[in-house]
């Protein structure tokens, strides 16, 4: 079993950006998921209502974050800029955030087609994972999510037509195991680094998003063949239980 990707996702909602290797920290990958849009409210936006979010590339600097539309069009956002405390809500976690000083940003929202903020975590994050001390970013539920190529396979198998594995946003991806057998772990090692695995994703309509168009598929695949036949369920929430250094090719130890 080895480690075959890394991944994060700096804004929540946008493409990924893979990593031969990567530091892992209590909050997750660096840079995964610190920075969001929002409403004026405060609201999360996610790609589940503007499914364009997932053709739009984020490219995080040392002092910001470059963000690239789907037409080529770039704005750069200064991390000094985020100054305001203001709270945003993503699920049922409502917690503090820095906003821009522009309260909206007249030229996402153009892109975009609602009012929308964009929003960064801070240093430390206001928010913490359900039940534990544990810093979480503004991920859905979890740090990390690690998926399995051979899954993929058999999920594929089902399918009318074949899907990716950045569908499903994970941050790890394995392979050199049997389909699902991902579900049955508990605790495990990448390298020096060990992972609770503490719940089973439960997948959305985000996974129906074609990646080349930003079109949800019209026969709701592959989420509606995972809804009837896996309870929608595919990859693992997790946490790290220390911090270390992770690699693509690392050795996969299941501990328990």
């Amino acid at each position: 079993m080895q480690l075959t990707e890394l991944i994060y996702y700096p804004v929540k909602s946008m493409r990924g950006i893979n990593m031969a290797q990567t530091e892992i920290l209590p909050m997750g990958i660096k840079h995964d998921r610190c920075w969001l849009l929002t409403d004026l409210t405060g609201n999360f936006i996610t790609a589940r209502k503007y499914p364009q979010l997932l053709l739009w590339q984020a490219t995080v600097e040392t002092d910001g974050l470059y963000l690239t539309a789907p037409d080529g069009e770039s704005r750069f956002f200064p991390t000094k800029k985020f100054t305001l405390t203001s709270n945003v809500t993503v699920w049922k976690d409502t917690f503090a955030a820095q906003q821009n000083t522009n309260d909206t940003d007249p030229w996402l929202s153009s892109k975009i087609g609602t009012q929308c903020r964009l929003n960064y975590i801070g240093a430390p994050s206001n928010r913490t994972l359900a039940g534990t001390d544990t810093p979480l970013s503004f991920a859905d539920g979890a740090p990390y999510l690690l998926t399995n190529q051979a899954s993929l396979a058999a999920l594929n198998a089902t399918l009318p037509r074949t899907v990716e594995m950045r569908r499903f946003r994970p941050n790890l991806v394995i392979n050199g195991i049997e389909a699902y057998e991902e579900e049955s772990w508990r605790e495990i090692q990448i390298g020096n680094v060990r992972f609770e695995l503490f719940k089973p994703c439960t997948r959305c309509v985000m996974t129906t998003v074609d990646l080349h168009n930003g079109e949800k598929d019209p026969q709701q695949q592959p989420l509606k063949t995972l809804a009837q036949t896996r309870k929608a369920i595919f990859g693992m929430n997790m946490r790290a239980l220390n911090s270390g250094t992770v690699a693509v090719g690392d050795a996969v130890t299941v501990l328990a």
